[in-house]
């Protein structure tokens, strides 16, 4: 129970968060995110490899799966 000079949050609904397929504006911030994740992780050389590939989709899709899974083993 809330006292009178306590307030409530209101209630936001987000319908399309960033990555949406609606929300185009969002992909800089997931790249940016998936950079910094990176960063965290991986030495320089093997980050930049895996943002590359992920950016040319052509061969992304060419890349099996066991080669790309690879990538991200420590």
């Amino acid at each position: 129970m809330l006292c009178k000079e306590e307030t409530a949050t209101r209630n936001v609904a987000v319908e399309y968060p960033p990555g949406h397929r609606r929300r185009h504006e969002g992909i800089p911030l997931l790249e940016a995110k998936f950079a910094r994740n990176l960063d965290r992780r991986f030495p320089k050389e093997r980050r930049e490899a895996m943002v590359e590939l992920c950016a040319d989709q052509k061969r992304l899709e060419a890349t099996q799966v066991n080669e790309f899974v690879d990538m991200f083993v420590v």
